[in-house]
């Protein structure tokens, strides 16, 4: 499970699924955070707006209260005015900082603090400040309740109407003969702000669950399953299954990489065959002309039976011509007719052996016994390692010597070898052979030494390669033919060797080979 989670994490499909998730909640962040800037600080420039208006409409509602000098009205008006929800505050400072008139009546007549947050805007230095912009005269501040509030100091300045009234006379020298302050709740505001955000922010999220379902499922059909398909006929093309064609319908690059891997399985198969045809060709070839080789060996091993055969044979007809009953005469007729048939049993075993050699190999696998295709190997060539002088040892420690093979290539790479290391060993030399068996019983390891003269170092690279020998007379194939037929079988061959010492060729062949298990399966 773990590995398949895995899998899935790394695949280029997931990955160009994050990306898009990724970009997706990037690109609708900032969208939902610039909408909200831009609502914020719309609602901001309205709320100032607002209040300036509020401001300008309190100082006429009170105009001629104050004109007049109509404390009452005035305290009335403000009163009203403090009672609607959207105020959180309606003062009026005079010019000495006093409260004069405030919609909270508790507070008339208090000295307002220079550091407060009313008065800090003209008083961050003294003497005050006589002109303040517009923008610097509000003030966004939270209360207890967790909302905003926005405050405005608007200016009561000092006009004709004023200084020329009969009622109260104010000097024409002073600029300013007070201040209004209304502080106006931003609640409903912010909740429309938050409403907005949260709507933003689900309607985004809804989104982006939409789109990165459409596109997900889009991006398993269109770029994960493709590139699985296309993984998976490279495995199988690796497991040397040329037949398996990828199932990718589209016009797209992918549609087209999997047509031309189709194009290409298909020229790689048809190359195959072609080879498999020169390869089975090379063999017969190496096998014709090891024939020409073994057909003197044969002779050789025949001719000294028969010279026996004939020599005895005469003896016994004259034996039987006197026509004495002689029981001697007898007894060496029986011996003599017993020596027959032993050597004429052994040129019978000599011309099957060859027999077997000969015949074209049809690549049947079946379950032979290693040890009799040794064997058998070792008797078309017996009389050549005598006739040689050279010592013949062989050592089977495998007890289950049973394998899955074709008996004919096996005895046709067994042959060439023990060929080769007659040739390349002197008289009186030794020629090995050894099968042993490994701890899980699932290969066999036959090895084919001599204490011949040895491969030269250039050559030894190149040993399996056809044409390469190291003899002046032959084909130069019967090694590569070897390589080919072990690797039929699924097996290997190494070689190791010293200059004048000798060499050993080691060959691993499995019980049941790969190649054969599938043509069961198939």
């Amino acid at each position: 499970m773990l590995q398949r989670i895995k899998r899935i994490a790394n695949s280029i499909g997931m990955k160009f699924f994050i990306i898009l998730v990724s970009l997706l909640a990037v690109a609708f962040g900032v969208i939902i955070y610039t909408n909200v800037y831009f609502l914020t600080d719309h609602f901001r420039k309205d709320a100032v707006r607002n209040a300036v208006k509020v401001s300008n409409l309190i100082k006429r509602a009170t105009y001629y209260s104050m004109l007049e000098n109509r404390r009452c009205d005035l305290t009335n008006t403000i009163a009203n005015i403090g009672k609607e929800p959207e105020f959180r505050g309606v003062r009026i400072y005079n010019k000495l900082g006093v409260i004069a008139f405030s919609d909270k009546p508790e507070e008339v007549g208090k000295v307002a603090d220079k550091r407060a947050e009313q008065c800090y805007v003209c008083h961050t230095e003294e003497p005050a400040k006589g002109v303040v912009p517009t923008k610097d005269l509000t003030r966004t501040f939270r209360v207890d309740d967790g909302y905003r509030v926005m405050g405005l100091i608007s200016p009561i300045e000092n006009s004709p109407e004023c200084f020329n009234a009969a009622c109260h006379a104010h000097s024409s020298q002073g600029s300013l003969l007070g201040i209004l302050d209304v502080k106006l709740s931003l609640q409903d505001g912010d909740e429309r702000i938050i409403a907005t955000r949260n709507k933003m922010i689900l309607y985004s999220v809804f989104l982006i669950l939409i789109t990165v379902l459409v596109k997900g499922y889009f991006i398993y059909r269109m770029i994960h399953n493709p590139i699985k398909k296309l993984n998976d006929a490279t495995k199988e093309v690796a497991n040397l299954n040329l037949d398996y064609k990828v199932d990718i319908k589209s016009n797209d690059e992918l549609g087209n990489l999997a047509k031309s891997f189709n194009a290409m399985t298909a020229h790689i198969r048809q190359e195959a065959s072609e080879l498999e045809k020169a390869q089975s060709q090379l063999i017969m070839a190496e096998k014709m002309a090891s024939m020409g080789e073994l057909s003197a060996m044969v002779a050789h091993e025949i001719n000294n039976p028969l010279s026996g055969i004939l020599s005895y044979a005469r003896v016994s007809s004259r034996y039987l011509e006197r026509g004495s009953g002689d029981p001697e005469a007898l007894e060496s007729v029986r011996k003599n007719l017993a020596f027959i048939s032993e050597e004429t049993k052994r040129c019978g075993n000599i011309v099957k052996s060859l027999l077997i050699f000969s015949r074209r190999g049809s690549g049947d696998f079946k379950n032979e016994h290693l040890n009799a295709i040794v064997e058998n190997s070792i008797m078309v060539i017996d009389h050549s390692v005598k006739m040689k002088e050279l010592h013949l040892t062989q050592e089977f420690n495998c007890d289950n010597d049973l394998i899955r093979c074709d008996p004919g290539g096996i005895q046709q790479v067994f042959v060439a070898l023990i060929v080769n290391a007659m040739e390349a060993t002197p008289q009186g030399g030794t020629v090995g052979i050894t099968t042993e068996c490994d701890g899980q019983n699932e290969n066999i390891t036959i090895k084919v030494s001599d204490t011949g003269r040895g491969i030269p170092d250039h050559i030894l690279p190149h040993i399996f390669e056809p044409f390469v020998s190291t003899k002046t007379k032959g084909t130069g194939l019967g090694l590569s033919v070897v390589y080919g037929i072990v690797k039929q079988h699924g097996g290997s061959i190494e070689v190791t060797t010293t200059e004048g010492k000798g060499t050993v060729f080691i060959i691993i062949l499995p019980r049941i080979p790969l190649v054969s298990q599938n043509s069961e399966t198939m």
